[in-house]
């Protein structure tokens, strides 16, 4: 009598737990699937990002057109003369009836990235030379119901877009609309079945027919033509085609941060996103804002320091040197010391030009009185080269529009950043270069290498003198990082400490330890709750650390451990990390291309390794204009990439998989005959996932069941194929997906595979398995 169970996919990556004690339900071996609340979740994409259109919001719109007198090509760009709408062409003009010679060519060009709204009947420009004339306004992912599907099999050569395709027994012709689409098989093993998109067809293609292309074999008919508003599922998979190109040329067009050596951070403020890179000759920093056309250089301004300020000098006063009779308008004072009352005020004027040079010593003029006096010449702000990039947003202001960056980098000063006007944050250290920054009771903290932490005065940045509350305190050892706000508090990580700083200002804050023997990987702390890092032992949340010390014990990775001691042994960093709000993760990244996910959504955390053939080398999680969640990493290739974005990793397919436990249904000293597997889980679109499995342990006297493919369609809820392995579920249901195996074991662990770069992920939440018990093991 055969018996069914059921277990949910929960508990992610397990490398610690015997086999046969293992919990059904986690996985001895994954990558790319993330731990999510529903199950398993193959991995978001990510795609390159400088602030042109991102690849994943392409799409494509198909045009008809009549009086065709020239064909229109791929890539240009197409213009309504009496609109003005414009487009890039995705694919050239297709002619259906007509020619152009006879200036009576009809039919459809597919376009993308359309701006305006293309009118009937108006003439269509290349370069502002008509082309043809509008025969319609553009459709949003329109159809083509007067083309046609021929399926073919026995491939050996491609058919490629414009083919002239000839029936060698029917005689009859077509174009190909674009490549040859192949489901199954491969050219190079004359074994290549799929099917052809025609247009311009004449006459009838038989079947079995060979399919020709300048009288040379290429395939055979595997069937006659449909047509293609008949056949939703063909249309299903140009879709697919014509959006893969429309985001594929959209990724083209954007570009690397430029400069040389890494990226040495990114941020996101006021909606923009920002990179910082060296220039060429690495003589420099650079800092850059993604825009619509692209990385633009942003502008730093100059700057002339001052002392002995009398008067106040204000944004916006035209200040003039009385010596050198520079002159420039003041975009923002930086007080740090002293007071305009007492004539003791001394800090920086900041400009966005000045015509000439200030020198040192002059007296500085508004309206021809003097306010103070030039303390060394006028010079252009520039950003240090090297560095690693630390940054936070803060209102220091009471008004609620004057939320601004700040950042350090280890090389230089740090510095604020309102969108428009730079100001580098002079403290008055001889070796002025913080490397680490934080907002913590409305004072700008900053750590200094030998363990200093220093703090501005109460809502002024620019102040780090005693009597605006300015303080110090020393950690003893170099700080790796800050977070801010956990209970009323600023942490700070060292490398071998972890020391917690309280109260509200330099009156009565105090810097107590809290780990005296373990501390924090540099750039892998974050807040999601409570803070959560790495370190030598795995990944620690603070609450643990408090409780257990600094052992084994505060560690919530142990599950996993072995990533960490292997990671280790072959000399691998730790880079990067990053919160994924909106998925209760933490992802640590290492300079090998892989990352761990860490899902906090549950009891016990949650672990799944990723490969993302990139190394990350810096990384930010924050929120865009309309306060979504956006991040962010730089890589090694020079890309900023938007991480969780895309459906492939910029464009190259997502290997993916999970290996499920040796599962023995409660007796795992019992031989069982493995039946059949059920998957549960969620698609919204067709997907292609490989299954297999193993049987007792994978051992050599029971070899393991044949890995089959199958087709996934989303978008109903209901079987609908022709083979028992092809179905078809909706994205608001659950789709159970059947996968039968004969084979005989104590236990059976079950394989998921899924390799697609056009696919948006699945989430796999459970499995039954069909099975019959037999004899005891011996």
């Amino acid at each position: 009598m055969s018996e069914q169970k059921f277990y949910p996919l929960r508990g992610g990556l397990d490398l610690a737990t015997p086999m046969v004690e293992m919990v059904p339900g986690h996985v001895i071996r994954a990558d790319n699937y993330e731990p999510v609340e529903r199950g398993y979740r193959r991995v978001d994409g990510h795609e390159r990002f400088d602030g042109k259109p991102k690849p994943s919001a392409a799409s494509y719109w198909v045009i008809d057109f009549d009086a065709g007198t020239a064909a229109v090509g791929a890539f240009a760009v197409l213009t309504g003369e009496t609109s003005g709408a414009t487009a890039k062409v995705l694919v050239g003009s297709k002619v259906r009836t007509g020619t152009y010679g006879a200036s009576t060519a009809a039919g459809f060009i597919v376009l993308y990235q359309v701006t305006g709204t293309f009118l009937d009947n108006e003439n269509l420009q290349v370069d502002a030379a008509t082309r043809c004339v509008a025969n319609g306004s553009a459709i949003s992912k329109g159809t083509l119901d007067q083309d046609y599907i021929l399926h073919f099999d026995a491939g050996t050569v491609l058919i490629v877009e414009d083919d002239i395709v000839t029936g060698a027994t029917s005689a009859a012709t077509g174009v190909a609309l674009f490549d040859m689409t192949i489901l199954t098989g491969t050219v190079d093993t004359s074994d290549a079945a799929g099917y052809l998109v025609l247009v311009a067809l004449s006459g009838t293609f038989a079947d079995n027919e060979n399919l020709q292309v300048s009288a040379a074999t290429r395939c055979v008919a595997d069937g006659t033509t449909l047509q293609w508003f008949d056949d939703t599922v063909m249309w299903h998979g140009t879709d697919r085609e014509w959006m893969r190109l429309a985001r594929e040329y959209t990724r083209d067009a954007i570009g690397t941060v430029p400069g040389s050596g890494y990226q040495r951070g990114d941020w996101v403020f006021n909606g923009d996103t920002y990179a910082f890179r060296d220039n060429v000759d690495a003589s420099a920093g650079q800092m850059f804002k993604g825009t619509s056309t692209g990385w633009a250089l942003q502008a730093l301004g100059s700057k002339v320091k001052f002392q002995t300020g009398t008067v106040e000098i204000v944004a916006g006063d035209t200040v003039t040197g009385a010596t050198s009779a520079a002159t420039g308008e003041v975009t923002r004072v930086a007080l740090r010391t002293g007071s305009w009352s007492l004539g003791t005020a001394a800090g920086q004027l900041i400009f966005a030009t000045i015509t000439g040079t200030f020198s040192n010593g002059e007296n500085l003029q508004v309206a021809a009185g003097t306010r103070a006096v030039a303390n060394g010449a006028s010079s252009a702000i520039t950003l240090p080269a090297g560095g690693r990039y630390d940054f936070t947003n803060h209102n220091f202001s009471g008004a609620s529009n004057l939320t601004r960056m700040y950042g350090c980098q280890g090389v230089g000063t740090a510095f604020e950043w309102d969108g428009t006007v730079f100001v580098p944050i002079e403290t008055g250290m001889t070796t002025d270069t913080p490397d680490h920054i934080a907002e913590f009771k409305n004072h700008l903290f900053l750590s200094f290498p030998g363990g200093s932490i220093q703090n501005s005065g109460i809502g002024g940045p620019y102040a780090w003198t005693i009597l605006t509350g300015a303080s110090e305190f020393s950690m003893g050892h170099d700080v790796v990082g800050f977070l801010s706000g956990f209970a009323k508090s600023l942490i700070v990580f060292a490398r071998n400490k972890i020391g917690e700083l309280i109260g509200n200002d330099a009156t009565d804050f105090s810097l107590d330890p809290i780990g005296e023997d373990a501390g924090a990987i540099e750039w892998t702390a974050q807040q999601i709750g409570t803070p959560i890092y790495l370190d030598n032992l795995g990944i620690r949340d603070l609450r643990a650390t408090a409780a257990y010390g600094d052992f084994q014990m505060g560690t919530i990775s142990n599950i996993v451990n072995t990533i960490f001691t292997d990671k280790k042994a072959d000399g691998v960093s730790a880079t990067a990390s990053m919160r994924v709000r909106a998925k209760n993760q933490y992802w640590v990244f290492w300079d090998d291309d892989t990352a761990l996910v860490c899902y906090l959504g549950r009891k016990r955390p949650e672990f799944m390794t990723v490969t993302l053939d990139n190394t990350v080398r810096c990384a930010c999680s924050s929120e865009d204009s309309n306060g979504d969640e956006v991040i962010f990493f730089g890589s090694e290739d020079d890309y900023v990439y938007q991480f969780n974005k895309g459906i492939s990793f910029d464009g190259q397919a997502v290997l993916a998989y999970v290996v499920l436990p040796y599962y023995h249904a409660g007796s795992p000293g019992q031989v069982k005959r493995f039946i059949k597997a059920t998957l549960e889980a969620d698609a919204v679109d067709r997907i292609a996932i490989k299954v297999g499995a193993e049987f007792c342990y994978s051992d050599f006297d029971h070899p393991p069941a044949v890995e089959e493919e199958h087709q996934v369609d989303g978008g109903a809820a209901h079987w609908g194929a022709n083979n028992w392995d092809e179905f078809t579920w909706s994205s608001s249901v659950c789709g159970r997906a059947h996968y039968r195996f004969d084979g005989m074991g104590e236990n059976i662990s079950v394989r998921i595979v899924s390799e697609a770069f056009t696919e948006e992920p699945h989430t796999i939440h459970g499995i039954h398995h069909l099975f019959t018990y037999r004899r005891q093991f011996r």
